[in-house]
Formats: structure tokens, C-alpha cells, sequence
């Protein structure tokens, strides 16, 4: 079982991390909005109900942050083929193009971030990423999550 100074040390890397991408997103805007734009980026069309869940947003707020970004011409609801009430959630031409940017810069972001590794640190800090992701996607399969 992790010890205290385990715990308190995966906290504060998570903490760090998060806080040096909000930074590093905040010329896009809204970080939440960003992050939306960089996971229909990478994944394709989804519900708003579904990328509630994923963000852990409030549903009253993602409306209007989707209704934001409709607006600005990025997303676009499209009717669901499954479901004759659903609406899946896509990226737009200049949605893509601004979702590139952003994910651009949050690979500029990690990269930098990896390059201050000790060189003769790497392959452990890679490993270490492995079992952490591992870790994340296993939890996400017993919650029936992709």
C-alpha cells in the first residue's frame, strides 16, 4: 500500500502538471473549453452527456460552454444515427484547425516539461508513465469508460 509521502508526491505532480497546462492553454481561452476542443480532437464525435462524464462537468455549464463554442463557429451538433432525440458533438473545419493549435501546444508543453529530465533519468521516468497510464486505463475499463 502507498505511503503518505507517495500519495502527497502523485498529488503534487498531478497538481503541477494540471496547473502548467491551464498556463500554457490559457492563450486558447477558456482551459475547459480547450480541453474539450483537444478531446474531440483526438477522439471523433461524441454526446454531451458522454463528454460531460469524461470532463467531470456540471451539466448545466457544458451546455453553455458547448453553446460557446458552437458559437464561435469551432463545434457543431449533429444528429445522432442511433438515438432519434441525441445530438453528437464535432468538430468544425476551424474547429480542428484551432484543436491542432491547442494540441500543438500541449505537446510543446509536455515535451518541454520532459526535456528538464536528467537525461540518465528518462528510461525511469518512462517506465513510470507506463504503469501510471496502465494503471488509469484499467480503471477506466472496470468503470465501462474508454
Amino acid at each position: 500500500m502507498a505511503d503518505d509521502r507517495q500519495i502527497a508526491q502523485l498529488r503534487n505532480v498531478m497538481r503541477f502538471f494540471i496547473n502548467e497546462q491551464k498556463q500554457a492553454l490559457s492563450t486558447f481561452g477558456q482551459p475547459a473549453q480547450s480541453r474539450m476542443l483537444s478531446w474531440l480532437y483526438r477522439h471523433g464525435p461524441i454526446s454531451q452527456a458522454a463528454l460531460c462524464r469524461i470532463g467531470a462537468w456540471e451539466k448545466s455549464w457544458i451546455s453553455r460552454a458547448v453553446d460557446r463554442l458552437v458559437a464561435q463557429g469551432w463545434v457543431e451538433r449533429l444528429p445522432s444515427e442511433t438515438d432519434r432525440r441525441g445530438v453528437l458533438l464535432t468538430l468544425t473545419a476551424a474547429g480542428r484547425l484551432q484543436a491542432a493549435r491547442i494540441n500543438a501546444e500541449l505537446d510543446r508543453h509536455a515535451g518541454a516539461l520532459l526535456d528538464r529530465v536528467p537525461p540518465t533519468a528518462r528510461d525511469t521516468v518512462h517506465d513510470a508513465l507506463d504503469i501510471l497510464q496502465q494503471v488509469f486505463e484499467a480503471g477506466q475499463a472496470a468503470r465501462g469508460e474508454s
